[in-house]
């Protein structure tokens, strides 16, 4: 359970690093453009982070602003070195986070199906 507890720490600290080396990213398209890191999922080996993130606009600028992300992987990663203390810095893979509007679109079902009956 301590390694649980230790991982959940772990991806505490890439959220709040990753979410501060965003905002202050070298792109005009994505420091313009509402970015969040909604959650990080990292494996225990330490060998990959699965970084969610939630992007204000269309499904375009989203794709365009995963893709700038994971286009600059390497110079995140080598920023987040500095800012984590951990033994191996895992690799990034950002990907969007839809669940907030999933959760929307099951809250219209609803509502749809409470005005049938």
């Amino acid at each position: 359970m301590a390694d649980g507890k230790r991982m959940h720490r772990v991806d505490a600290e890439i959220q709040k690093a990753l979410a501060e080396i965003i905002s202050r990213f070298d792109d005009t398209e994505i420091t313009t453009t509402l970015v969040s890191v909604m959650k990080v999922e990292t494996y225990s080996d330490l060998s990959m982070s699965k970084v969610y993130v939630s992007v204000y606009g269309n499904d375009e600028k989203k794709q365009s602003i995963i893709k700038k992300l994971n286009d600059n992987k390497k110079q995140i990663r080598y920023d987040l070195a500095h800012k984590v203390k951990l033994r191996i810095v895992p690799d990034l893979l950002f990907v969007v986070d839809d669940l907030e509007e999933k959760a929307d679109k099951i809250m219209r079902l609803f509502k749809t199906i409470e005005g049938d009956n």
